[in-house]
């Protein structure tokens, strides 16, 4: 399923059904994204008489993705990251690392300006990143946009704004045009609105 703003912005779910689909899944998968899917956690448990042993459970995990790492000979995929969302078995800022099965379905987070504007509503951004064609925008309503985002982060945080002529530029403006640095994780900014 996918759920794509026209600037791009939103999430697709996919089910990997054969090892290769795990190669695509690694040239899909950038650092920053934020991955949804099931995985196995270890966690202690207490019990009654005060024995401490570790089980294997099964939960599902929001993780703003650090490391990924593909291995070729088991068509494995491996990915690190920071929990962005409450769960009973990871604290949020703790770090999983997720391995993507097959026949189960995953979440990708990819950033846009209404993203972007709800984290600088939460007082989060630390570093904004914009594209020139943005902010100079020939549409005047989407020009003031942008203009109005940056004056607001200003107020707390640093703006860089990346030529469009220059490799960096290029690059930010695949992935929408605008993102963010945080100061801290942010609760799935990608939820159902």
């Amino acid at each position: 399923s996918k759920d794509i703003e026209k600037d791009n912005a939103g999430q697709v779910t996919l089910i990997p059904e054969e090892a290769e689909d795990m190669w695509h899944t690694y040239n899909l998968l950038q650092v920053g994204d934020s991955l949804r899917a099931s995985t196995i956690r270890k966690v202690q448990t207490e019990s009654s008489t005060g024995s401490v042993g570790s089980n294997r459970v099964r939960t599902t995990l929001t993780i703003c993705v650090e490391n990924i790492d593909f291995d070729s000979q088991a068509c494995q995929l491996r990915v690190k990251g920071i929990n962005i969302q409450e769960n009973q078995y990871v604290k949020m800022g703790g770090y999983h690392t997720i391995e993507l099965e097959l026949n189960r379905k995953f979440t990708l987070a990819f950033y846009g300006i209404k993203q972007v504007e709800k984290a600088n509503e939460a007082l989060t951004i630390d570093i904004l990143l914009v594209t020139d064609e943005l902010f100079r925008h020939q549409d005047v309503p989407t020009r003031s946009r942008y203009v109005k985002l940056v004056d607001s982060v200003k107020n707390g945080g640093i703006v860089r704004i990346f030529s469009s002529l220059h490799v960096s530029g290029e690059q930010l403006s695949q992935l929408t045009g605008v993102a963010a640095i945080l100061r801290f994780p942010v609760a799935d900014l990608s939820d159902e609105e």
